[in-house]
C-alpha cells in the first residue's frame, strides 16, 4: 500500500511538476542523492499543510491541479494548432485547408540508402541472403536463450536495448 501511494503521489507529483513543460530528456545517470533530493521535493510539494505526511486531500489537490494544468495547455496547444491550419482565419476549417496542413508522404531511405546499406558484397543488388541477413542477426541477437523462439519477454526486453 504504502509502495502505491509512494508511486501514485510520486506521479501526481511528477505531473503537477512538469505543468506545460514539454518532455525533458531523462539524464544518462543520476546519484542516489540527486535522486533521494528529487523524491523528497516532490513529497514537499505534496504535502502542502507541511504535517510530514500526505493526506488524500492532498494527493487530490495535487492531481486536480495537474489535470487542470494539462487541460489548458492542451486546449492551448489545440487552438494554436487549428489557427495554423485555417489559413484563411475565418474560425472554420475547409478540406482543402485541412488537406494543405497534411504532411505528404515520403520514403524513410532513398534506394541508394537502402543497397548501401544491405548490398554486402558491393554488385549493385540486394540479394535474398542480403536481405535477411540483418533482421535474422536481430532475431539472434533477442533469442537469448538460444532456442530458435522468440518469446514476449525476449522481445520485450530486446525492445529496451
Amino acid at each position: 500500500m504504502i509502495t502505491r501511494l509512494s508511486l501514485i503521489a510520486a506521479g501526481i507529483a511528477f505531473a503537477s511538476a512538469a505543468g506545460a513543460q514539454a518532455p525533458a530528456q531523462a539524464p544518462q545517470q543520476i546519484s542516489k542523492v540527486d535522486f533521494t533530493k528529487n523524491i523528497d521535493t516532490r513529497f514537499a510539494a505534496l504535502d502542502t499543510n507541511r504535517d510530514g505526511s500526505v493526506s488524500k486531500a492532498e494527493i487530490e489537490a495535487a492531481q486536480a491541479k495537474a489535470l487542470q494544468e494539462a487541460q489548458a495547455d492542451q486546449q492551448q496547444r489545440m487552438e494554436a494548432e487549428f489557427n495554423k491550419l485555417d489559413t484563411n482565419h475565418d474560425k472554420s476549417l475547409s478540406l482543402a485547408e485541412f488537406k494543405a496542413a497534411a504532411p505528404a508522404p515520403t520514403a524513410v531511405e532513398t534506394p541508394d540508402q537502402m543497397i548501401a546499406a544491405m548490398d554486402t558484397n558491393k554488385d549493385g543488388k540486394i540479394s535474398a541472403a542480403e536481405y535477411r541477413a540483418q533482421p535474422l542477426a536481430n532475431f539472434d541477437k533477442a533469442d537469448a536463450n538460444h532456442d530458435g523462439v522468440l518469446t514476449a519477454q525476449e522481445l520485450a526486453a530486446a525492445r529496451r536495448k
